[in-house]
């Protein structure tokens, strides 16, 4: 059985989610293609599927962030853990940004203490892929209670706030997924059985996109 060896900087060597739960606590405030370029991509001229193509816009973006398990533009998130690790707290959906991070942790007798890096309270490094927080020098992450959800981590993510911080391959794989999805509207093309096209997987495998550095 492979064990978790917390405190290290390398990535595990096997595919693994540390974290009980993660979510979105605030979305993106608009898309990383507009409507106009994916109607460029796609060849269209009129406005009638404007609203198709903008709803395939969104829908390729998700399936890129979520295959790459990254941000794309700023957005907030929250990684909760059951108790602290020995050393740094790995944070999902890459590239970790610059700004305001909260940790909540639950004591032993039900309150919380809550920290943050505008105090100076832990360390933390977003120029690092995933990003991470740890404790100060010479320090350790105060005890917690131990159950569930018993450390709340929020913070920031994503290259940018607009569509130009976006990388140019992740703009490129979005149309190239929004193009296939409105000439194949079915789940598969005839005669085959694959939703994706192979060319569109291999870019995305090698876009170094969500990848360790």
């Amino acid at each position: 059985m492979d064990t978790i060896v917390f405190g290290t900087p390398q990535p595990p060597t096997f595919r693994i989610t540390p974290y009980r739960s993660l979510i979105r606590v605030t979305p993106p405030a608009s898309l990383p293609v507009t409507l106009d370029e994916a109607k460029a991509q796609v060849r269209v001229d009129t406005t009638a599927d404007d609203a198709y193509i903008s709803a395939l816009i969104g829908m390729a973006t998700n399936y890129v962030e979520d295959v790459l398990e990254i941000s794309l533009l700023s957005q907030e998130w929250q990684a909760s853990y059951d108790l602290f690790p020995v050393w740094a707290i790995i944070l999902p959906r890459s590239p970790m940004a610059s700004g305001p991070v909260t940790v909540t942790y639950r004591l032993g007798d039900g309150t919380t203490q809550t920290l943050t890096n505008a105090n100076n309270d832990f360390q933390w490094d977003y120029n690092i892929v995933p990003g991470r927080i740890y404790p100060n020098w010479a320090s350790t992450w105060p005890a917690t209670r131990g159950d569930e959800n018993s450390v709340v981590v929020r913070y920031p993510t994503g290259y940018g706030a607009t569509a130009a911080s976006v990388p140019p391959q992740a703009k490129f794989l979005i149309l190239m997924l929004v193009a296939h999805l409105y000439e194949n509207r079915e789940p598969t093309a005839s005669g085959t059985v694959t939703s994706v096209p192979y060319t569109f997987d291999t870019l995305l495998a090698a876009s170094g996109l969500g990848v360790y550095r």
